[in-house]
């Protein structure tokens, strides 16, 4: 595959790296120079072609992938345009990027069959695949609940992180989170000390049904920043680490330390998205609802960062991810809303009849007419919701119903 780098974050530099090796048949062509942080992370390469516009990857004759990260107007306006053109984007997800934004990626996946494939760096972390493998088994029980613990080194513990920086880390660690437990749809939000330049601590608890809560938390330190994600299951507490400075984890399992290495993560999601995009191209199915469901996941990240700040707002639980109503639901609620509506026309319409009334003598047959006119509308609207039921097809029908 031939690839451009449309990218200034940081965090995408072992990729870029490893495609610079030209392993697995990728090959790195093209690198858009937007903003000066997009140049440093490409750097000085040989058989590298620099492009000062994201328009001349339009026109580029060898290029099946655009590596995309950064939260810049004009990067996000390129990547829009790229993917409506049917260019397969190797995704880098940011906050800033906002929720607005996946949104109108994900109509463009939907109306062009585009491959968007978000690079969620630990799922392809060795440390987080091991804990995910033993969860998925049962080896360590029932788990009761988590607890994510994230420090921010910054120059004293009075100096507050910045809100984006906030959003920025809970974006992947809700994916990690849900990764590993599953679909986290209630939100619950606390800032403490929160003022313009940023926070002393927040905290965000997730639930779901049948779910172990997770708790997730930020602050600021003094020293080295780390991340822990302390798991508490009924045999054992196994925790996940990570310093500020690296982007792999480690842990402890059975006596046997699994630490993630930065190349090897790299070239297993450039492995992952080849395999993505060779089945999208020859049309997987199976893997093409994979990826699909990935993407799914990033948007549901995104709505719940989110969710964080409506449930600071409105100091209360944020409830997300409902399912979507169904035909016969929809039905309802559209006949509740005219019948309500007939009501009201009903009532309006019988003060005019009786203020007519009264006023001009009609002949008989006149106020009959008005009458039927005035009340007809709303007889036939309930009778039709009494022969409703008659329209529902009957348990036995149901049973007799194949099954897929």
């Amino acid at each position: 595959m031939r690839f451009a780098v449309l990218c200034d974050d940081p965090l995408a530099r072992p990729v870029v790296e490893a495609l610079g090796v030209e392993a697995g048949g990728s090959q790195l062509n093209y690198a858009v120079r937007m903003t000066p942080r997009s140049h440093e992370l490409v750097g000085a390469r040989n058989a590298l072609a620099l492009v000062n516009h994201w328009e001349d990857l339009l026109v580029a004759k060898e290029l099946d992938v655009v590596l995309f990260g950064g939260s810049d107007p004009l990067m996000l306006e390129g990547a829009k345009q790229l993917a409506t053109a049917g260019i397969s984007l190797l995704f880098v997800p940011q906050a800033a990027q906002g929720s607005t934004f996946v949104y109108e990626l994900s109509l463009i996946r939907d109306d062009n069959n585009v491959l968007l494939f978000p690079l969620l760096w630990h799922r392809f972390d060795a440390a987080v695949i091991a804990v995910k493998r033993a969860l998925e088994e049962g080896r360590w029980g029932r788990v009761q609940f988590l607890q994510f613990q994230r420090t921010l080194s910054q120059p004293s513990t009075s100096t507050p992180v910045g809100q984006a920086v906030v959003d920025a880390e809970l974006l992947n660690d809700t994916d990690l989170l849900r990764w590993l437990i599953g679909d986290y749809d209630q939100v619950t939000a606390l800032r403490t000390a929160a003022t313009e330049a940023g926070v002393l601590l927040q905290s965000v608890v997730l639930a779901g049904r049948s779910l172990p809560e997770a708790n997730w938390s930020i602050a600021p330190i003094d020293g080295p920043g780390q991340s822990r994600l302390i798991i508490r299951a009924e045999q054992c507490v196994v925790e996940l680490q990570r310093d500020e400075s690296s982007r792999c984890w480690n842990c402890r399992i059975d006596g046997q330390r699994i630490e993630g290495d930065e190349s090897s993560t790299a070239r297993s999601a450039l492995e992952a998205f080849a395999a993505s995009n060779s089945h999208d191209r020859t049309g997987g199915t199976a893997q093409r609802g994979t990826v699909s469901s990935d993407w799914g996941e990033l948007v549901k990240c995104f709505e719940t960062v989110d969710a964080t700040h409506r449930s600071i707002r409105r100091r209360r639980t944020i409830e997300l991810h409902f399912e979507p109503m169904s035909e016969r639901a929809i039905f309802k609620t559209q006949m509740t809303a005219i019948g309500c509506g007939l009501l009201m026309a009903t009532l309006f319409l019988t003060l005019c009849f009786l203020g007519i009334a009264s006023v001009l003598p009609l002949p008989p047959q006149v106020l009959v007419g008005l009458r039927i006119l005035v009340f007809a509308p709303l007889v036939l609207f309930l009778l039709a919701q009494i022969l409703l039921p008659l329209t529902r097809p009957s348990s036995n029908d149901k049973s007799q119903s194949p099954r897929g």
